[in-house]
This record gives C-alpha cells, sequence and structure tokens, in this order.
C-alpha cells in the first residue's frame, strides 16, 4: 500500500515502511477516539461517517473532508453495485435451479411412460 502511494523509481526500506504503519496505526486511533466522541455527543454509541468527519475538523484536518467524502460516495455506490450483481446472480441461479427441476421432473414423467 507505501509503494502505490510512491512513484515507482523510488524505494523504501523496511524500517521506513514499518515507521509509517506505525504512524498509521496511531493516526487511526487518534481520529477514532475523536470520532467515538463525536458520536457520544451525538447521543449515539456506533461511529458514522459524520462522526469521522466532524472528528477530522476537530484536529484540524478539514482539508481532507471534501475528497474523503468523495471517496466514501465512490466506495457507497460500488458497494450498492455488488449488492445488486450479487441479488440478480441469486435470482438467476434460483431460476436455473427451478428450470433444472423442471426439466428433472419431464424426464421422470417421460420414464414412468407418462404423457
Amino acid at each position: 500500500m507505501i509503494k502505490a502511494g510512491l512513484p515507482e523509481n523510488i524505494a523504501i526500506q523496511k524500517e521506513a515502511r514499518n515507521s509509517v504503519t506505525k504512524a498509521a496505526t496511531v493516526f487511526v486511533s487518534y481520529l477514532a477516539a475523536a470520532a467515538n466522541d463525536c458520536a457520544r455527543e451525538g447521543g449515539h454509541k456506533t461511529i458514522m461517517s459524520n462522526d469521522v468527519f466532524k472528528a477530522l475538523e476537530a484536529v484540524g484536518l478539514a482539508d481532507f473532508i471534501p475528497q474523503l467524502t468523495t471517496e466514501l460516495e465512490a466506495h457507497s455506490q460500488l458497494m450498492k453495485e455488488k449488492k445488486e450483481q450479487a441479488a440478480k446472480n441469486k435470482a438467476a441461479d434460483k431460476e436455473a435451479e427451478a428450470a433444472e427441476d423442471g426439466e428433472e421432473h419431464a424426464e421422470d414423467g417421460e420414464e414412468r411412460g407418462e404423457d
């Protein structure tokens, strides 16, 4: 993930990767704690996206909100599309299964000499 954010010709030492990973973990924990405070102030226990945005404002990182909002919308759209596709696949599987069952029942009738 770290390499994906860097130009191709840049190498990063293992120690530097570990440092970035640790810093990201600390940052996420800090932001989650701030978002939890925002959630509690809002009267709920579950952290929601708006709580994270409020936390970003509270810690002085409001400049990230527009890009994160765009990314969240794109992610939500992708998840919606995946869910719709899964539902279509499930319906198609049921139709195929029902068609196979119908064919089997028809074959059973033919074997018994039923028309």
